[in-house]
């Protein structure tokens, strides 16, 4: 029995990096080929529209999936209530979206973009199909089924939108691809998991779920606002041009952040929330966990800082080498925000979600303020770099929030936080120093890959950070008594 439970939550576990990961890999590769047969430009006017889109999908969802996740017992009038609300909102933000589509249009001078928000609003609508059957295999722990659903519908949808681009349809293969993205896998989802039993909306289990969903949501859409307002800001004050750059630099280093993320809120909340009646347990799991994925998600963004031109010039040619201005930018960024999203955790699972709300609506204010000076000064660095600091204040806040909650007043957590980060700057520094002295240029920098990986897991080992073989199996162990 023991060995059972061990190997289906290792199976999980796999399952929910591959899936996540082959997700966003195919999509990368796809992407790579479009960028070598589309402009800058043409991904800036999808960066725009995806801004309105994303927002939207937020309030669709309305983190009522999170609640039904969370709940010990589940029926179909929870399944049933939460596909027919999103229906709903769906079709109403739909709606809001095309009416507002010329207009949009208007503000930034391309009559090209009311068409595609038209067209781009369906997503809306066919992804509201899908959410009930996504809810049950993330419950049942079903994530290879979903690994490989994600991963037929991505890869069918990016050769629908490669030979689009081939055909010269320019900035509507990308758009078709989104759409067709979202087709494919719902019908996917119909046919292997089936439809509901039953289409109804029950009143009390709405009241049940929307406490939890509607802080998550507030919190969710200002948070995704604020993500992807630069976005709009950089079409509109600067260039589409250059939001095409920052939404492609956005992209790339979404990859391995948003398999990192996507594991946190699914395998790894659904694991905690078993420990939601046993606060002793609950931090001895948790305080392990994130000293693991601290490292990992330290060495993570550390390559990709160091890497962030070659990157940029060997995916997608030197025209974009701007984009690793913004890709370093946001890999710092999402450093902070990840350990920010690993502290949210602990408000879903005790249901005290007013927290998340209440913190986002201050990290918010904050980024208002650097975003209001950077437009000030006419200063895409000052904007940015606003950014990063506004990052670092909203962890701070979120972990002296989450540990009152937790009852567990350690100051080891944001130690481990900031030493991975002074590790990560030395590391930096030492292997740039080699890079410079033994000019080591273009595809030659990577054999300098074995060496930052020796030097960023000595300092962890030496700074007694981490035994990485000890924390893993004692991780695998407290995981199995959650299951």
């Amino acid at each position: 029995m023991e060995k059972n439970i061990k190997k289906n939550i290792l199976i999980s576990l796999f399952w929910a990096f591959f899936g996540q990961g082959g997700y966003l890999i195919v999509g990368l590769i796809a992407n790579i080929i479009l960028t070598r047969l589309l402009s800058p430009y043409e991904f800036g006017q999808v960066g725009i529209v995806m801004f309105f889109i994303v927002l939207a999908k937020v309030l669709t969802e309305s983190g009522l999936s999170g609640a039904v996740i969370r709940k010990t017992e589940v029926n179909e009038d929870d399944y049933s209530t939460v596909f027919v609300f999103n229906l709903v909102v769906s079709i109403i933000l739909m709606v809001i979206l095309i009416s507002l589509s010329k207009t949009i249009s208007m503000i930034y001078n391309d009559e090209t973009l009311q068409y595609i928000i038209v067209a781009a609003s369906s997503i809306l609508f066919i992804n509201a199909f899908q959410i009930t059957q996504n809810i049950k295999l993330i419950r049942n722990f079903n994530f290879k089924k979903k690994a490989i659903y994600e991963f037929i519908s991505i890869s069918i949808s990016s050769l629908i939108g490669i030979f689009l681009a081939l055909k010269n349809f320019g900035v509507w293969s990308i758009v078709v691809m989104q759409i067709s993205t979202a087709i494919i896998l719902t019908s996917i989802l119909w046919f292997k998991e089936g439809a509901l039993k039953s289409v109804k909306f029950n009143k009390n289990s709405f009241k049940g779920l929307y406490k939890f969903g509607l802080n998550t949501t507030l919190a969710s859409l200002l948070n995704t606002f604020f993500d992807n307002i630069y976005q709009l800001i950089l079409g509109k004050y600067f260039s589409i041009t250059e939001t095409g750059l920052y939404f492609q630099g956005k992209k790339l280093q979404e990859i391995p952040i948003g398999v990192v993320n996507s594991v946190s809120q699914s395998v790894i909340f659904s694991s905690l929330s078993k420990f939601q009646n046993n606060i002793n347990e609950f931090n001895i799991f948790y305080n392990k966990i994130i000293r693991v994925f601290t490292v990992l998600v330290g060495f993570m963004c550390l390559i990709i800082f160091f890497y962030a031109e070659n990157i940029i010039v060997t995916l997608y040619g030197i025209e974009w080498i701007n984009s690793a201005f913004y890709m370093k930018v946001l890999i710092i960024c999402s450093y902070f925000y990840l350990q920010e999203m690993f502290n949210r955790v602990v408000f879903k699972v005790f249901n005290k979600t007013n927290k998340i709300l209440y913190l986002e609506v201050i990290k918010k204010i904050i980024q208002s303020v650097s975003i209001v000076i950077g437009l000030f000064f006419n200063d895409i660095s000052i904007l940015l770099y606003g950014y990063i600091l506004t990052s670092i204040l909203s962890f701070l806040f979120n972990y002296y929030e989450a540990r009152k909650l937790k009852q567990d007043f350690s100051n080891v957590e944001i130690l481990i936080v900031f030493k991975v980060v002074l590790i990560c700057a030395f590391t930096y520094f030492l292997s740039d120093y080699f890079l410079t002295k033994f000019t080591f240029i273009n595809i030659y920098s990577i054999i300098l890959l074995p060496f930052m990986f020796i030097a960023y897991f000595g300092f962890i080992y030496i700074m007694n950070i981490l035994n990485i073989k000890y924390e893993l199996s004692n991780i695998i162990s407290l995981i199995k008594k959650s299951h």
